[in-house]
């Protein structure tokens, strides 16, 4: 894995060299092993500059440098990522000669040849920038489900810079230090900003599956790209003709195999993240059935409720695995406190739990990690995914509300009670379902915490209805366009891939896992995998069989079955004792935090309100939970860390 930076402009006065340098040095965390710049004369008025940062899995020699040139053409590409069946998409190329064999280069000829199309033909995550010389086109690319970031922002009329992180933008100086308010009330919403937002005033995120292309092919090119989606997940609308859940299975059986075996492709050792749960336990047996012997790393939570060493072991050993068990204690974790929320290149609610995870594995000497992340949004997982079936069966509202009335008077300031009024009083679009499932702060708890006057104006309700989380308008109509035509298993799979798996999820593995220089893949999110299961009624990801209770399509797909113990055993995230940590342990820390009403102020929230909040929390009410506390406190020390300022005359 990689990190790619660089500038596009027509200004004849900006001076390059030193500002790539800063590009490139900001982004070392990611790449250790390699970097490079490079400056490209486009035309007399028109400069292309380029940043990278190397980590070696692909070809460790010095052939796989970059930035990669290609003379014939004069191209050039920085990619950060991997393609795992490069060589196949190489042997479909016009014979070389090639220099190297890593998938760089074969990214760089595919497009030399067939442009933009060779798209179509890579399986596996990047984020790319080219300078295609043959069409003078420069293009920026993020691959389909988003496992990759790139950011851009367009900071004068000539001039374009982008990165794999908001941070190396910072660095460069061309960037205003300003929040946008509007990501900053859905950063509020729902824990993480939803792209194509950022919390960067004029900076945006490349949208999953999404290419930009800036065409060059004039005097002096006006710098406005050309964006489209390239992909999107193909999910099948309610009335399409289904199949049998038997073919279903065996047509679901090699894609999964294939998913798994193509990720083991890499020039240094690839471990697997065990964490006992089905969908990690699923790739050990994949990669067990297809002749490799995982090593597999777990993390033991020493002394918890929180460990989920019984079933990693277990696994390890029906598998015959190396295994070894990464032992975190909780002293440890509290010292690297700050650490953590240093590593956020964007702050979420959700990413703690991965900084030390992966520093753990980086620590054991592995490079390259597998991960299940992605099995719970595909084969829906989630306790919502059920919930959103009985919502649409008949009669379901009048039970709802039913219910409805009896939490209010069992536990009337709890969470569930006030999500479920929204529910009821929503329009039951998939859309404002969903979007009420992930909500974090709902509008009047962020009426109390932000600063008077900063916060822009209330999102418009979702298809008409109630509540539900801030999004960019464009995203918001074409999600509840998308969902609107499927099952509500689908929709709801559908929108967890499009928001909490790219904007949280995928987001937060990146920078945690790049803060300790080690790569992610997630096989689960293989896009030939994704397209298959999209394929699939909504009913067949909830079916259960007596061996099977949960994700009975997963179990039934492996070629080899997992251990009945295994198979029986709850649902269960791997989660650290952030409630007990905040009211003990971490308190004087974050009395420190919100007290500091300078900072709180910059980050666009009210002392007096977020004192009321931290009051709340220690104090045990009914509602509020360690998530809501996150969400302050990492956004706080985020904007203190960068030295941001919140500008509410700035356009969202």
């Amino acid at each position: 894995m990689c990190g790619i930076a660089g500038i596009l402009t027509t200004n004849p006065d900006l001076d390059l060299v030193p500002l790539l340098a800063a590009l490139r040095d900001a982004l070392r965390h990611r790449g250790p092993d390699d970097s490079g710049t490079e400056v490209v004369e486009v035309s007399p008025g028109c400069r292309v500059g380029l940043a990278f940062t190397r980590l070696a899995i692909l070809d460790l020699s010095a052939a796989g440098h970059q930035p990669m040139n290609d003379p014939a053409s004069g191209s050039c590409i920085i990619y950060n990522g991997e393609v795992y069946n490069h060589l196949a998409v190489r042997d479909s190329l016009p014979a070389g000669p090639y220099r190297s064999t890593s998938d760089t280069e074969t990214i760089l000829q595919g497009w030399v040849h067939r442009g933009d199309a060779i798209l179509q033909s890579l399986r596996g995550m990047f984020a790319l920038a080219l300078l295609d010389g043959r069409r003078r086109q420069f293009w920026l690319v993020r691959d389909r489900l988003g496992v990759k970031p790139l950011y851009a922002g367009r900071v004068r009329a000539d001039t374009w810079v982008f990165a794999s992180e908001l941070r190396t933008l910072l660095a460069s100086g061309l960037v205003p230090r300003e929040l946008d308010p509007a990501a900053l009330d859905a950063y509020l919403d729902a824990g993480a900003v939803p792209a194509p937002w950022t919390l960067l005033a004029g900076v945006r995120s490349l949208l999953p599956g999404e290419a930009w292309c800036f065409d060059l092919d004039r005097p002096v090119p006006e710098l406005t790209p050309k964006r489209r989606r390239y992909w999107i997940a193909p999910f099948a609308d309610r009335n399409s003709p289904s199949i049998d859940r038997a073919e279903a299975v065996e047509r679901l059986r090699p894609v999964l195999r294939e998913a798994a075996s193509l990720r083991m492709l890499s020039d240094v050792p690839v471990g697997v993240f065990l964490s006992g749960g089905i969908d990690s336990s699923s790739l050990v047996a994949l990669l067990s059935h297809e002749g490799h012997t995982p090593h597999t790393f777990s993390v033991v939570f020493d002394g918890s409720r929180y460990d989920e060493s019984a079933y990693s072991r277990l696994i390890a050993n029906h598998f015959a695995t190396k295994h070894t068990e990464l032992c975190l204690r909780p002293d440890g974790i509290l010292q690297d406190y700050d650490a953590a929320l240093d590593a956020y290149d964007q702050p979420s609610i959700d990413g703690l739990n991965s900084y030390h995870i992966a520093k753990a594995t980086r620590a054991a000497g592995v490079k390259v990690a597998l991960s299940g992340l992605g099995g719970d949004e595909l084969f829906a997982g989630y306790p919502h995914f059920r919930t959103a079936a009985r919502l649409a069966r008949p009669f379901a509202r009048p039970l709802a509300w039913l219910a409805y009335h009896g939490l209010r008077r069992i536990a009337p300031g709890s969470s569930r009670a006030h999500k479920l009024g929204q529910l009821l009083h929503g329009d039951g679009s998939a859309l404002n379902q969903y979007l009420i499932f992930r909500q974090v702060m709902a509008a009047d708890r962020r009426g109390v915490v932000r600063a008077q006057g900063a916060a822009t104006p209330p999102a418009p309700p979702c298809e008409g209805g109630e509540g539900g989380v801030v999004l960019p308008p464009e995203v918001r109509a074409d999600l509840a366009t998308a969902a609107a035509r499927l099952d509500p298993v689908n929709a709801q799979s559908y929108l967890e891939l499009s928001l909490y798996l790219a904007n949280m999820l995928l987001r937060d593995t990146d920078q945690m896992s790049m803060a300790h220089a080690l790569e992610v893949r997630e096989p689960l999110l293989d896009h030939v995998l994704v397209e298959t299961v999209a394929a699939l009624p909504g009913s067949f990801k909830l079916a259960r069989t007596a061996r099977h209770p949960l994700k009975a399509l997963l179990l039934q797909a492996l070629p080899v079955e997992l251990p009945a113990r295994m198979l029986q055993r709850p649902k269960m995230g791997f989660v650290f004792p952030w409630e007990q940590w905040l009211r003990q342990e971490l308190r004087p820390r974050l009395d420190e935090l919100f007290n500091d009403n300078e900072g709180v102020r910059a980050a666009g929230l009210d002392p007096i309100g977020v004192q009321k909040l931290w009051q709340a929390f220690l104090t045990q009410r009914p509602g509020v939970r360690y998530t809501d506390v996150f969400c302050l406190s990492h956004l706080i020390h985020w904007v203190r860390r960068h030295r941001l300022t919140l500008n509410p005359s700035r356009p969202g």
